[in-house]
């Protein structure tokens, strides 16, 4: 099994980098409740099984949109939303799988989303929690690996 220190740095890495290189957002973690507006996540199975969540507010997938479709604000749809925010973390656990186990084939699920509103508590229940802001926008990320 991999050690938490370097599935947490893992994790860590595919965040940055699909948030900089795909939407030009730049994340800081944050070690604080925060408050979400919707949910995505993605199963995966392979060596390894388990589920990404990312809980993230409204004003970080609007700015994601943006920026990754160069559109204006007023051209944001909730389908778009929803579109941006699978594609984030579809991206991350791809991103995650590939440098966590590079050798390995992984299967995907197809991602959920789910608006509602709520707290984002760093769970420790979850193998990993991890919270991010960027200029006041937030994102919380978990994840669950199964025995």
């Amino acid at each position: 099994m991999v050690s938490m220190k370097k599935i947490q740095e893992t994790m860590m890495t595919s965040i940055f980098n699909v948030f900089e290189k795909m939407f030009f957002v730049f994340l800081e973690p944050l070690d604080e409740d925060i408050q979400y507006d919707m949910v995505t996540s993605i199963k995966f199975t392979g060596v390894m099984k388990g589920e990404i969540k990312a809980y993230l507010s409204r004003g970080i997938v609007d700015i994601m949109a943006q920026n990754m479709l160069s559109i204006e604000p007023s051209e944001i749809t909730d389908q778009t939303i929803e579109d941006c925010a699978k594609e984030a973390i579809n991206m991350i656990a791809g991103s995650f799988l590939n440098k966590l186990e590079p050798s390995q084939v992984f299967d995907l699920s197809i991602p959920d989303f789910e608006k509602g509103t709520g707290q984002f508590v760093k769970d420790s229940k979850a193998t990993l929690s991890l919270s991010f802001d960027s200029d006041e926008q937030f994102m919380g990320v978990t994840l669950n690996l199964e025995a």
